[in-house]
């Protein structure tokens, strides 16, 4: 019986929920998955049920709960990784803690303006503010692939907490048409072809297809 259960949102809108789990998918751990649909009028309850701050996502195992995306990854990476959730090499491994707090903590008008969506296709043209903000993620992913990357294809080479980090960035980045330098559209074209992302967005699409049909009810 598995001991480790991840309470998850909705897949379309919630980025928090996509980047634990999808470090607990590379990496292989098992885990149960439990989602919670936030749009139903009982949510808040059900969430009652799990998490101390009644958001997602929580991390419950041996009687412990970890909420929010940061230290989720953080317990994931020092119980069941040897810390490998981050990369091995010092200098690697500071510039991947701090673009993870940069990306935890800032970039809140993107965040709101540009939120994830894995079902949207659209072009629109940011404000300034916003293209401030996206030249600053563009130079993120840039610089560290050219400065970092070597030993694989993911941001620091070999997958990280700071992709999962950065997978909900790009979905959101692509979904908008955001226009970015060519090594960071390489580097977003990786993102998005992991096949445990792939079968995410798949149960976004299957998950926008059905919430009509239950509201029509």
């Amino acid at each position: 019986m598995n001991d480790l259960h991840l309470i998850t949102g909705n897949k379309n809108f919630s980025p928090s929920s996509l980047r634990p789990w999808l470090l607990l998918q590379e990496t292989g751990i098992p885990f149960t998955e439990i989602a919670i649909d936030l749009f139903r009028s009982d949510s808040a309850e059900k969430l009652g049920i799990y998490s101390p701050s009644l958001k997602v996502p929580v991390l419950i195992h041996d009687g412990i709960k970890v909420w929010d995306s940061l230290p989720i990854c953080e317990y994931l990476s020092e119980t069941f990784l040897e810390n490998r959730g981050w990369p091995s090499h010092l200098k690697k491994r500071a510039a991947a803690r701090s673009v993870v707090a940069e990306l935890h903590s800032d970039f809140q008008h993107f965040k709101r303006e540009w939120p994830m969506n894995c079902t949207l296709q659209v072009k629109m043209k940011p404000d300034e503010k916003l293209e401030q903000e996206i030249c600053r993620l563009d130079a993120i992913m840039y610089c560290c692939r050219r400065k970092y990357g070597d030993g694989g294809k993911y941001l620091f080479g070999q997958f990280s907490i700071a992709d999962c980090f950065l997978v909900p960035v790009a979905i959101a980045l692509r979904a908008y048409g955001a226009e970015l330098s060519w090594k960071t559209n390489l580097y977003i074209d990786t993102l998005l072809a992991n096949p445990h992302l792939q079968w995410w967005l798949e149960q976004a699409q299957q998950e926008q297809e059905i919430q009509p049909l239950e509201k029509a009810s």
